[in-house]
């Protein structure tokens, strides 16, 4: 029962985290320079407190972000599909190497800035890796 409970928790989270990468996938491809999300001021390249200088900036916007939604959403899909504890391992691997760049950086940087990009995208990082591992963890316990 208790699995149960916390496998229909984690189907959840995935299902969430697969739309907000959608939702991002589709706004940083096809339309960066519209509202984001319809109901934030900033486009997505306004969010990202990017600068239109030239140059590759934007292709690699695109390029890394978008390899890290895609290869997430490909294992989230996988577990979905096969519930393999494989693709679990793999997700908490990948999130926690984006939370521990995440801190690298925030301690390089100096410091981090509270803004529209703070709650939709540093928090969630900070959010995503521990909540994966816990209930991986749950889950693998004998009943």
């Amino acid at each position: 029962m208790k699995s149960l409970t916390l496998n229909k928790i984690l189907d959840l989270f995935i299902f969430g985290l697969l739309i907000v990468m959608g939702l991002t996938v589709f706004y940083s491809v096809f339309i960066p320079n519209s509202r984001f999300l319809l109901f934030f001021d900033e486009s997505y390249l306004d969010l990202l407190a990017l600068i239109d200088t030239g140059g590759n900036g934007k292709l690699n916007l695109l390029t890394y972000p978008l390899s890290l939604y895609l290869i997430c959403a490909v294992t989230c899909i996988g577990y979905l599909s096969t519930k393999k504890v494989k693709y679990l391992d793999f997700l908490v691997l990948m999130w926690t190497t984006v939370l521990i760049a995440r801190i690298i950086s925030i301690f390089a940087r100096g410091g981090v800035v509270v803004d529209i990009y703070f709650y939709v995208g540093i928090l969630p990082e900070f959010i995503i890796a521990p909540f994966f591992f816990f209930l991986r963890n749950k889950i693998n316990q004998p009943s």
